[in-house]
Order: C-alpha cells, then structure tokens, then sequence
C-alpha cells in the first residue's frame, strides 16, 4: 500500500514538472516570437483599464510618421501598444477592429496571444488609410479570463491625420445643387475644404468604366498647369465614386454661347479664350497626351474680365490618351470625341 502511495505522489509530480517545462517552453517560444516582458521589471508606466485585470501603457493610439504627425496614405503606419496581465493566471488578449470601413484597413500583431501573469506583450499596430482623411474612431481589445472562462471588452481610441492626396474622403464633400447631369453620370456644386467645387459623380459604373475612370484620375493627377482645370482628386468608394475639380463660375463655354449674345462677349475675350485653350492643348502634347475631344462643353469659364491671367481651362480627360499609344494602333482616334467637333480625317463611315 505505502509502494503504491509513492507511485502514485511520484507520477503525479513527474507529471507537474512535465506541464511547468512544457509551460515554459511555451513561453520562450511566446518570447522568442513576441516582446513578452515582466511589468515589474519595466519602467514602462501601465494603467487599468476600468479598474481590470488588463492593463496598458496607453488608451489611445495615435499614428505619426517619423515626427510627421501627417502619415501616408496607402501606406502602412505602426505604432505600439503594451498590454499586461495582472491576475494570478493566464489571460488571452487580441485587439479587434471594425472591418466593414473602407476609409482604412488596420491589424494587430500578434493576432492573438496568451500573457502570462504578471507578464506584457507589446502589440504592433498597423494603420493603412485609403485615402486623405481624419481618423478618429474606436477599436477593441478583447481579453478572455483563462481560468473562469469570462469575455471582457475594452474600447481604445485610434487617432490619425493623413497627408493630403488625390484620394478623397467622401465624407469632406458637401453637394449643394445640380448644375449638370450626362450619360457619365451627374455633376454638382460643393465645397470640399472650403474650397468651391465640381463633384462629377459617376453613375454605377461596370469593370471596364472602373479602369477607365482610373486611367482618366491617374491622369489628371500627373497634369500641373493653369491652363488645365484643377483637380482635387477622386473618390473610389463603390457606389460614391466621384471626381473633385475647380468649380467654374461661369460654366462652359457652350453655356457662354448658348445664353450670351456676341455683342456681349468682346472679340479680345473671344480670342483670350482661343488663346488660353491652346495653351492647354499645347502642354498636353508637350507633355505627350491627346485630348482627342476638344469641344465648348470641355472649355470651362472661369473669368470674364480680360485682364486676369487665364479665363478658359480644359477639362474632361476622359477620351484622352498617350501619345505613345499611337505608336502601337494607328487607328486609336478614329471615330474619338464628338462628331461635329471631329476632323474630318479622323471620322470613318
């Protein structure tokens, strides 16, 4: 009987130093893939979240790029975050976040992970925004008490202020009234930023139009010339994408035509307006871009006095293209732009 006692004390203690090496290794592989550290023996200052178990060096993260409190857009930004375990037993941790928005993506590493008592873990947190935006939202750190089986939740602020780009958040445009609507879709007044603006939004558009609106962004974003309407950028959004251009108080020059007699528009202003749209053409062929549908409704108005530096922009790039495409099909403009305003030599029965 006194034999069997001790088989059984010494099993039972070959089988508790067996679970504290395996816990151990545990640990070291837990340390060896995350930064796991002692919070007494840091001189990080930790404080509880609503007087928890869990506890962190901050309750909000905030993203700034190098000292540059402005970060990247389309590109990720870390921060990080240490989260500790106060209790006598092992907790598991992991942050969760909002995956429905679309303004920005965001993960955590580790993904998830068990902390030890008295031990923290320092969380890297990667901030992605998609486009030019102010971030300031909640995520949550989501902890689970090992030993009683208990969920808690946690709220923590993310703050962000991105640098400016042509990736517009949707939520900084203000639309006021309709001033235009087409087959692409339907243009508004508005401000974005206060500044006075042309939201052109696109009707629901296929794949194919989706590249195309790329193609016609991508575009305007490399043009740099006062001749050429200014653009904000565009918004990419599934059923809000829009492109953000100057607004043109005077509309188009179509609209000039249509509601002004020419005793009402001076010859010099006339030619002004010549002159301004060639200017524009002429820096997009030096620049190796064809319009390919020169019109009054793609002239924009801007000024009626003779004396400001430019009266008349182009816009609508959409039929544009390089010139380098000539090269690979000669046939690229024909039947290109709008019949009456076509060259002869480009139209084809």
């Amino acid at each position: 009987m006194f034999l069997v006692l001790i088989i059984i004390i010494s099993t039972v203690l070959i089988l508790y130093i067996l679970f504290l090496i395996l816990e151990n290794r545990k640990v070291c592989d837990l340390q060896k893939k995350t930064c796991l550290f002692s919070m007494k023996s840091s001189n990080i200052n930790f404080v509880k979240l609503q007087n928890s178990f869990i506890s962190v060096n901050k309750t909000e993260i905030i993203f700034e790029s190098d000292g540059d409190t402005l970060i990247d857009v389309d590109s990720e930004s870390r921060e990080l975050i240490c989260v500790g375990n106060t209790l006598h037993h092992t907790v598991k941790v992991q942050f969760t976040f909002n995956t429905s928005n679309v303004k920005y993506q965001i993960r955590a590493e580790p993904q998830v992970i068990a902390i030890p008592e008295g031990k923290a873990v320092e969380f890297e947190v990667f901030l992605m925004p998609l486009c030019s935006t102010n971030i300031d939202e909640e995520i949550t750190l989501f902890a689970v008490d090992m030993k009683k089986g208990e969920n808690f939740q946690f709220p923590l602020k993310i703050r962000a202020l991105t640098k400016m780009t042509t990736r517009l958040d949707f939520d900084e445009l203000i639309e006021e009234k309709v001033i235009g609507e087409g087959s692409f879709g339907i243009v508004y007044k508005g401000i974005y930023r206060g500044n006075c603006v042309a939201i052109k939004k696109k009707k629901e558009i296929k794949n194919n139009d989706d590249d195309e609106f790329t193609k016609e962004v991508n575009m305007l974003d490399k043009f740099r010339c006062g001749y050429i309407v200014h653009f904000y950028g565009a918004v990419f959004i599934p059923n809000k994408v829009c492109m953000v251009t100057e607004f043109a108080s005077f509309g188009s020059l179509q609209d000039l035509m249509k509601h002004k007699t020419s005793e009402e528009v001076d010859v010099k202003l006339r030619i002004k307006f010549l002159v301004d749209v060639a200017n524009g053409i002429l820096y997009l062929h030096e620049n190796g871009f064809l319009h390919r549908n020169i019109k009054p409704d793609n002239i924009l108005i801007f000024s009626m006095d003779f004396c400001e530096s430019v009266n008349a922009k182009l816009t609508d790039f959409g039929s544009a293209r390089s010139v380098n495409l000539l090269m690979t099909n000669m046939t690229f403009t024909k039947n290109v732009g709008t019949p009456t305003y076509m060259a002869p030599e480009i139209k084809t029965n």
